[in-house]
């Protein structure tokens, strides 16, 4: 399973119990179909870059979590059919790997170290 995290823009309209059955709806996919959610932020009402649908606001939610891919197009297909939703995009979140390679000496006080001043770029 990869992590994936998807953005939603809500109608600004919409009361505060429709706008968290939404999100609650989304996660509730997600977990239905084997997924886990991470975290779930919601940003609140914010200016939209551009007018949609004439409107110029719109309640951003944040949805982390780990799924397999099919489960994403499900949840982006439940989100285009949903009235409330202006907009929503599904990114997959890219992995945090740890480095074990050791930084390279410095030569002087510079912080310049001897092999990037011999190599020929």
């Amino acid at each position: 399973m990869r992590r994936y995290e998807t953005v939603v823009v809500l109608h600004p309209e919409l009361p505060e119990a429709q706008t968290r059955e939404t999100i609650d709806r989304a996660k509730r996919l997600i977990e239905a179909a084997g997924g886990e959610v991470l975290q779930v932020q919601e940003w609140g009402m914010r200016d939209l870059a551009y007018p949609i649908r004439k409107l110029h606001r719109g309640f951003y939610a944040l949805l982390e979590y780990r799924a397999a891919p099919g489960l994403v197009k499900e949840l982006e297909r439940t989100l285009k059919i949903a009235d409330e939703v202006l907009r929503f995009v599904s990114v997959a979140a890219a992995p945090v790997v740890p480095s074990t390679a050791k930084p390279a000496p410095r030569d002087d006080a510079f912080g310049i170290d001897e092999q990037s001043l011999m190599s020929p770029e």
